[in-house]
Order: structure tokens, then C-alpha cells, then sequence
């Protein structure tokens, strides 16, 4: 009895199964906003100083360097995103785990090209 139940219910999953990747609903859509959801800058000091050490890495130093990211948004945007979003504390813990995983290994999930290229797609969503 409870193997032609298991065996049923296993049969039906591979009936409507649909193959490759949907993109989210319900309470994860909010993963598909656009880059162009930019929020504000916050006031509070930590913030504000973060921000402007990251606007001189990526004005200042990175044209000077080079790019090289291998994700998308890059991991100073990222970070200064994070802060945006989540606050000061939660956003350098967050962009400090991205730039950790900055490297040329393989990626598993979602990922963009663009020119060309293949980048990662990590948003701070």
C-alpha cells in the first residue's frame, strides 16, 4: 500500500515537472527588480563614509587597475547596494562575503552575459 503510494506520487511529480529554470513568484518576484531600483543614500555617518571610501575605489583606483570582476553587479556596487539596503553593519558583512567569493571558479546559479561575456549575477535583492 505504501509503496504503490510513494510510487504514485513519484509518477505524478515527473508528469508535470517542467524542465530548466523558471524564474521566481510569490514572495521571491521581488528578485526580479532591476538595477534601476537604486535606494537612497543614508545618513547615518558609518554609511556615509563607506560610501564615499567606495565611490574613490571605483572612481579612483579601479580605472587606474583595471577591471576585474567577475560579477555582476560588481563587488563595489554590490557592497555600496548592501549598505543602501540592509544598513551599515549587515552591508559590509554582506559585501565582505561577495568579495570572498570574487573568483573564477565555477558558477552554479544565474548568470549574465553581456559584450560577450559571461558574468555572474549575484543581486544584493
Amino acid at each position: 500500500m505504501r509503496f504503490s503510494l510513494i510510487l504514485a506520487c513519484l509518477l505524478s511529480s515527473l508528469i508535470f515537472a517542467k524542465p530548466g529554470y523558471h524564474e521566481p513568484w510569490g514572495k521571491d518576484a521581488k528578485m526580479l527588480t532591476h538595477a534601476s531600483d537604486t535606494p537612497a543614500a543614508r545618513k547615518d555617518p558609518f554609511s556615509w563614509c563607506a560610501e564615499k571610501a567606495i565611490n574613490f575605489h571605483a572612481n579612483i583606483i579601479s580605472p587606474v587597475d583595471g577591471p576585474r570582476s567577475n560579477f555582476r553587479p560588481t563587488s563595489s556596487r554590490y557592497m555600496q547596494l548592501a549598505i543602501r539596503r540592509h544598513g551599515f553593519i549587515k552591508g559590509v558583512v554582506m559585501g565582505c562575503d561577495r568579495l570572498l567569493r570574487e573568483n573564477a571558479d565555477d558558477w552554479v546559479y544565474r548568470e549574465r552575459v553581456i559584450n560577450g561575456v559571461k558574468y555572474k549575477w549575484d543581486p544584493t535583492y
